[in-house]
């Protein structure tokens, strides 16, 4: 399992970052590092947006609602399918989204549009953009 960190990058920093996420991901790295908490909030709400926690997890519930492998709780998304062994667990926060996942393809994520994700996993140093994994 990884644990990715999700972010709702602002439309001005995607436009700055799409073709060099390098620095979008030290940046976030460094936020995530830090002990500096007022620094760490400046710097994040430069680059990210919150995320609204009732939209989030209504869309979700929405996309899934119906589907055998999921449950939802309190902020709390999970995904198993036992046939095609995907586990897949989102909790949905204001500054981002934790998800622990043993698939680079996230499902649960698949029907979030109109945001620009962006993911990272920091323990691996890995980082990406969630619309060209699902192009």
């Amino acid at each position: 399992m990884r644990t990715f960190y999700i972010f709702n990058i602002n439309k001005e920093m995607e436009i700055l970052t799409k073709d060099s996420p390098y620095v979008l991901f030290k940046s976030f790295e460094s936020i995530h590092n830090t002990k500096d908490l007022y620094m760490a909030q400046n710097l994040y709400e430069q680059i990210a947006n919150k995320f609204n926690k009732n939209i989030v997890n209504q869309k979700i519930l929405n996309s899934f609602k119906d589907n055998q492998f999921y449950m939802y709780v309190n902020n709390h998304h999970s995904y198993y399918n036992k046939y095609r062994d995907e586990r897949c667990e989102i909790e949905i926060k204001n500054s981002y989204l934790l998800c622990n996942c043993n698939t680079l393809k996230i499902p649960l994520l698949q029907k979030l549009n109109g945001y620009n994700l962006f993911v990272c996993d920091f323990e691996n140093k890995d980082y990406f953009w969630l619309d060209e994994i699902y192009c």
